[in-house]
């Protein structure tokens, strides 16, 4: 079966082959280039004078789950038929999980309802796929009576995948790489209509469309999306992994920049760890294996690690009961969010619990993994595709040899005469279409994975991999995690591990959970809450993130400073009602740093600030054109009016960051439009930051270019307003170690 598959499939291929300082770092630690937000060139270490460092709880693929044949010491080796034969059981696993799960059953009471009765599971026949007495839905699996054949109807479990497939597609036919740009125009050129994803005003797509966002701006809660805590990120975007296969790093890198296209928030961390499995399921068979090593993908002490942790303890408490570790993991794994207002369809923690319960309990076993995630509850149209890809990875088609799974080749597979419909579905309200009218409307399932590894190819051969005696040699890449040295989310309910300053105190809700941190203002004093950070890297930078927000008219700071120092470097958020994410890079000039958050001295005493959900990891920003950047345009102070143009020299090999630090005493956001080489590239929002302060602020806006030429012009327009920017550099970040 396995051999007569990828035979087929191989045949339809079309071949393919101070403490802010700006400088770049060091004296630290690095290994590799694990980048946020883009794929960019590797380090220079013979350039930056840094020593690498072995990798922490490093993923390496087992020597005996090696196809055809034996790796040597730099590459691990699957055969192109082999790797044809998991791509293409990881892709049906996507229609067979959502034509096998229940999407939230409610109980009499309203709440949903978990743990569904066991005969309600039939493989490819859920609410999806037939008129359901217990949960009808739309038919999205029709029969054609012209052809004869069965035929799957997009829908936003899978829709976004594919695309994701042509936008790299595209990316590489007019970039030779990755581009951020390439995602946004695809977004906009394939006409996406995906739920949250696609709303046409306040999601991904109309923020693409209307306001020319790259990605990271359109997936900002601060920018205008509305849908940022739901789930697209992994339900739309986990396959990434199928196109590159045993390179866990690009997969997360890859799913980092996809995922921050609709969401800036848990939903893009869980994208990465599914991601990654994804990439190592092509050599690790066991699963329990798989789900604990894509961990070091996620920060030591984070929530998403302490659900991974409770669904193992489940497990082990009700090794033979899934159904008892369902109604727990609901309970257990329940997270409030400042943005869900009761809806607890977004409830990500739940619903990836479940995912992660599946895959543990399944064990490898396709059908059972695929029953278990399908009757779990909550969103199981979502979540089974998800997890059974993996497993379908791991299986290769060799899993339609269970009698069990029947079905998946008479109503999906069809001996490969299977198809995807992509229209607009007859009778439904334009929010509900899930498709791309830019796209084919008839998309055999052959080609999409023929896609799939197209894409690999290149991706594969830009990491230096080969392609040689019908193999593919994949370079040997462990995967790399955080170096994380201090998550902060409140719900301990104390502020024990903080020095207060003035009127602070622990206050209910948080941008997450029960608690956040909130700083009350003072007339007289800056009042506020710092904790110090001990053992740090002197002369390395670290990345502080946390969701702050404050009332009307007021300020608050993220700040880092030597112990007991009046001179601090601060990230602003100013006048900002709702919870925005902030970045705060900062270098560390001694061993020893205070770190925290503050409303400054004149804020009346009814406004505050709050903050929740910190994260401090280690990172690196290195230059990789040098200091090639020369600002012009008419200032006093730093400050533009009008245009200001970049003049970069120096050409990059993939996608780097244009990185202004900058501050917007405006009094309103500015979507500033920016060319690059003379064409409209995108719109940049710079958030306000108030009054102006040079020197000390490292409110900074990382933007992704591709620089083509050996001599580069960005030009920015500022319209009627006036902007700060106070440095410009073309840097690339690394984050995972």
């Amino acid at each position: 079966m396995k051999r007569i598959i990828s035979m087929l499939l191989i045949c339809s291929l079309v071949a393919g082959t101070t403490a802010c300082s700006n400088a770049p770092d060091t004296g630290t630690q690095a290994s590799g280039s694990g980048t946020e937000g883009t794929i960019s060139p590797g380090t220079d270490k013979a350039e930056s004078g840094e020593q690498t460092q072995e990798a922490s709880a490093a993923w390496v693929p087992e020597e005996d789950t090696v196809q055809e044949s034996s790796p040597s010491e730099e590459y691990n080796v699957i055969s192109i038929e082999d790797y044809i034969d998991k791509t293409t059981s990881g892709l049906l696993g996507q229609f067979v999980g959502f034509l096998s799960g229940y999407e939230f059953v409610y109980d009499s009471d309203g709440t949903p309802r978990t743990a569904l009765p066991e005969e309600w599971f039939e493989i490819c026949n859920g609410p999806y796929a037939d008129p359901n007495p217990h949960n009808k839905h739309q038919d999205k699996l029709l029969m054609n009576e012209e052809t004869g054949l069965w035929e799957v109807w997009n829908d936003d479990d899978y829709s976004i995948d594919i695309l994701d497939q042509y936008i790299l597609a595209d990316a590489f036919e007019r970039y030779g790489t990755f581009s951020s740009k390439a995602i946004k125009d695809g977004w906009v050129n394939y006409d996406v209509y995906d739920m949250g994803g696609g709303n046409r005003s306040n999601g991904a797509f109309g923020l693409m469309k209307n306001n020319d966002y790259l990605p990271g701006f359109s997936g900002s809660a601060e920018f205008g999306n509305k849908y940022t805590v739901y789930g697209e990120p992994y339900i739309g975007n986990e396959t990434l992994g199928m196109s590159a296969a045993g390179m866990p790093n690009l997969a997360v890198e890859l799913a980092d920049t996809f995922g921050s296209v609709t969401s800036d928030c848990d939903p893009v961390l869980w994208l990465k760890y599914f991601a990654a499995m994804y990439a190592m399921a092509y050599f690790e068979d066991d699963v329990p294996t798989l789900l604990r090593e894509a961990e070091v993908v996620l920060p030591e002490g984070c929530w998403q690690r302490q659900v991974i942790d409770e669904v193992f303890a489940l497990k082990e408490q009700y090794p033979d009961d899934w159904r008892r570790a369902v109604v727990n993991a609901e309970r257990n794994c329940y997270r409030s969010h400042y943005d869900l207002e009761g809806d607890m369809m977004g409830e990500t923690s739940i619903n990836c619990a479940f995912i992660v319960l599946g895959l543990l309990y399944g064990d490898g076993d396709y059908y059972e993994t695929c029953k278990i995630m399908s009757l779990a509850g909550h969103g199981g149209d979502s979540t089974t595709p998800t997890g059974l890809s993996i497993v379908g990875i791991i299986d290769g088609m060799d899993f339609l040899e269970d009698e069990r799974n029947a079905p998946v080749n008479e109503k999906i597979w069809q001996d490969g005469q299977g198809v995807v419909i992509n229209q607009g579905y007859p009778g439904s309200l334009a929010m509900y279409y899930m498709y791309c009218p830019g796209l084919p409307e008839i998309m055999p399932i052959q080609d999409l994975v023929a896609l799939y590894q197209q894409n690999f190819e290149h991706l594969l051969l830009e990491k230096g991999g080969k392609i040689e005696d019908g193999n593919y040699y994949i370079p040997k890449d462990p995967l790399r995690g955080y170096e994380c040295v201090f998550v902060e989310d409140f719900e301990s309910g104390s502020l024990d591990r903080w020095t207060i300053i003035g009127g602070t105190e622990l206050a209910e809700p948080g941008f997450t959970g029960d608690y956040s941190a909130r700083i009350s203002g003072s007339q007289t004093a800056e009042n506020g809450l710092y904790t110090t950070l001990t053992g740090l890297k002197p002369g390395a930078k670290y990345r502080m993130t946390a969701y702050v927000r404050s009332t009307a008219k007021t300020s608050a700071r993220l700040f880092a400073r030597e112990p007991g120092a009046q001179e601090y470097s601060f990230v602003t958020v100013d006048d900002q009602q709702a919870y925005a994410k902030r970045n705060f890079t900062f270098r560390a000039v001694a061993e020893t740093m205070e770190i925290g958050a503050l409303v400054p001295e004149g804020t009346n005493e009814r406004r505050n600030a709050r903050i929740d959900d910190i994260t401090i990891v280690h990172v690196l920003e290195s230059l990789p054109l040098g200091d090639c950047v020369t600002i012009r345009g008419d200032s006093e102070d730093s400050g533009y009016s009008k245009t200001v143009e970049f003049e970069i020299e120096g050409k990059a090999d993939a996608e780097v960051y244009l990185k202004l630090t900058f501050s917007n005493p405006n009094g309103r956001m500015m979507n500033v439009p920016m060319t690059v080489g003379g064409e409209a590239y995108a719109s940049i929002p710079f958030y306000k930051t108030g009054e102006t302060v040079e020197g000390n602020t490292c409110d900074c806006v990382y933007i992704p270019v591709i620089l083509e030429d050996d001599s580069n012009t960005v030009t920015m327009d500022f319209g009627t307003g006036t902007l700060y920017i106070h440095d410009a550099q073309i840097v690339t970040v690394s984050d995972r170690w």
